[in-house]
């Protein structure tokens, strides 16, 4: 067995001790390497929440949506106008089984750069649709995705087909698309909103659907991730906490054979947590080495399920790493020691909050 593969049920059995027995293990850890690298710091700002983190470190982005998915592309603004004849030429070139083409239209975006292109999913469905928003502002480019279905329901909550169901989604991506602006990486604005990658959305009755996912990386220890993704959630689940988790990976071990491996792992901390406004749990813990004698590496984890509709409150998962070699964990020898994990892990827990707005 691979360490990536040991990681898709990291944490999951336990020795026998109660899971989250250990209530009040959330002290901060003082070390004096750690306290280095955080001696100059710079806020990072995500959804509608900041994060210190050090100076040096890389920011990446990951997953990201304001009711639909929206990537960034930093500095290949001038390439829109290119994207968009290149996706309209793509879709208008598959002949439709039905339609008189693939293509249903081309619609303004934000500015004179910016389009949205609308078609068919493929060539024999005339119900679901393929929506590309591309915006261009000054030197970056922004694309938004959507795949919305023409079935609604009527009057009488049957469902039906409306041909033109997907000019309310095009009014969306518009809305949307008009609110955004560029922000630098170290601008936190003052307003209310979402910033996501290069961009901020003002917004401030949370009526649209908001993911976020960032990562950070680190010069001085290259082998170490920390990484947080924010989901607001219309019905918070159970399933999705970190007991719930735990509890999986334990009989996913089991299936596989996998027990007397994942007995061997070794839990440095857990408990409930609180991390600003999130109610939740975490689990840091010490992962052994496969039978190919891999390093024993940190994984330490984060969970709150967060509570319906609040934009404040979301869906949290967040990670810390250690062992890491480009994107493959439990590769290298950890740079970092027992201690020195668990103080990077509560110098950037401890420094997450809401933005502060006016």
């Amino acid at each position: 067995m691979n360490s990536s593969y040991l990681n898709l049920f990291i944490m999951g059995v336990i020795a026998s001790t109660p899971i989250f027995a250990d209530k009040g293990s959330t002290m901060k850890q003082t070390n004096l390497k750690i306290e280095a690298l955080f001696k100059q710091t710079k806020p990072v700002c995500f959804g509608r929440f900041i994060i210190q983190v050090p100076e040096s470190a890389v920011v990446a982005w990951g997953g990201t949506a304001v009711e639909v998915g929206i990537v960034t592309y930093l500095g290949q603004g001038a390439k829109i106008p290119a994207e968009i004849k290149e996706k309209t030429d793509e879709i208008s070139a598959i002949k439709h089984s039905k339609e008189p083409s693939s293509l249903i239209g081309v619609f303004d975006g934000p500015n004179k750069n910016s389009k949205i292109v609308v078609g068919y999913k493929d060539r024999h469905s005339n119900t679901s649709l393929q929506i590309f928003s591309f915006i261009q502002l000054g030197k970056d480019a922004f694309v938004q995705t959507s795949k919305p279905t023409l079935f609604e329901r009527d009057s009488n909550k049957k469902w039906v087909v409306n041909k033109d169901g997907y000019k309310k989604n095009i009014y969306i991506l518009q809305e949307i698309a008009s609110l955004l602006r560029l922000r630098s990486e170290t601008e936190i604005p003052s307003e209310q909103g979402i910033c996501i990658e290069s961009g901020f959305v003002p917004e401030a009755n949370g009526k649209y659907y908001e993911r976020t996912s960032i990562g950070f990386s680190f010069p001085e220890y290259p082998d170490v991730r920390f990484s947080i993704s924010a989901v607001k959630t219309d019905q918070p689940r159970q399933q999705d906490s970190l007991e719930s988790s735990l509890k999986e990976g334990a009989e996913n071990a089991g299936l596989f054979g996998l027990t007397s491996l994942f007995n061997r792992i070794k839990v440095l901390r857990k408990g409930e947590r609180k991390i600003g406004d999130w109610d939740g749990a975490e689990q840091l813990s010490w992962m052994p080495p496969d039978e190919k004698g891999m390093p024993w590496t940190h994984e330490f984890k984060f969970k709150s399920i967060g509570v319906a509709k609040d934009m404040f409150r979301p869906y949290i998962d967040m990670e810390l790493s250690t062992g890491v070699s480009k994107n493959s964990r439990g590769v290298n020898e950890p740079s970092l020691k027992d201690d020195e994990a668990i103080a990077l892990w509560d110098k950037f827990t401890a420094s997450i909050k809401t933005r502060p707005t006016k």
